[in-house]
C-alpha cells in the first residue's frame, strides 16, 4: 500500500512539473512576423543585436542555468542558400560543427539530431566542454547548436547549459520545440 501511495505521489509531482505555468516570449520582426517561444514564466527574453549580424535574441532561465541565443533571418538564410532543404541544413550544421567545435569538444564524432515541434523544424548537434560557447566564454560546458525554421523565419541557435542530456538541456530543448511564427 505504501508503495502504491509513493508511486501515485511521484506521478502527481511529475504531472505538476509538466503543467507548470508557461509564458509566451515574443520577438517581432515587423512585416516578417513574430517569433514566439513558450517558456516557464520566470524566463526572460533579451534583444542582443550585434552590429553586422542578423537580429538576435536570447532566452534566459531565471538562474541563467539555460541560455538560448537565436539569430533570425526571414525567407531563408541569406543569398548563398536562400531556402535550404532539410538536407542542406544537415550539411550546414555538420560543416560548422566539424570545423568550429569538434577539434576542442570531448566528442570527436558528430551526431546530428532533428528539432521538431508543431511550428518549428531544424537540425542540431550536442557537444561537451567546448571551452568556449557563443553566449558566454567559459561559463557553460555543454552546447546544442544548429539551424531552425518557423515558416518564413529562419535562423541559428545555440542552447547552452552545464547539462548535456539531463533536465536542463531537456527544458531548453522543449523551449526550442515550442517556437512558432505568428503573423
Amino acid at each position: 500500500m505504501l508503495l502504491l501511495f509513493a508511486l501515485v505521489s511521484a506521478m502527481s509531482l511529475a504531472r505538476a512539473a509538466d503543467t507548470a505555468a508557461l509564458a509566451t516570449n515574443s520577438a517581432s520582426f515587423g512585416e516578417h512576423g513574430t517569433l514566439e517561444a513558450l517558456t516557464p514564466t520566470d524566463w526572460t527574453l533579451v534583444h542582443t543585436n550585434l552590429p553586422g549580424y542578423p537580429p538576435t535574441v536570447e532566452l534566459h532561465s531565471a538562474s541563467n542555468a539555460i541560455v538560448i541565443r537565436l539569430s533570425i533571418r526571414w525567407n531563408g538564410l541569406g543569398e548563398k542558400i536562400p531556402k535550404p532543404t532539410d538536407a542542406d541544413m544537415d550539411k550546414i550544421v555538420s560543416n560548422v560543427v566539424v570545423i568550429q567545435y569538434l577539434p576542442i569538444a570531448v566528442e570527436k564524432t558528430l551526431t546530428l539530431e532533428k528539432l521538431k515541434g508543431p511550428g518549428v523544424t531544424g537540425t542540431f548537434a550536442r557537444l561537451t566542454d567546448t571551452r568556449w560557447t557563443p553566449v558566454v566564454k567559459d561559463i557553460y560546458h555543454n552546447l546544442g547548436t544548429g539551424l531552425f525554421r518557423c515558416e518564413n523565419l529562419w535562423g541559428t541557435f545555440d542552447l547552452v547549459t552545464n547539462d548535456k542530456n539531463g533536465p536542463l538541456f531537456q527544458q531548453g530543448l522543449k523551449v526550442m520545440e515550442s517556437l512558432r511564427r505568428k503573423p
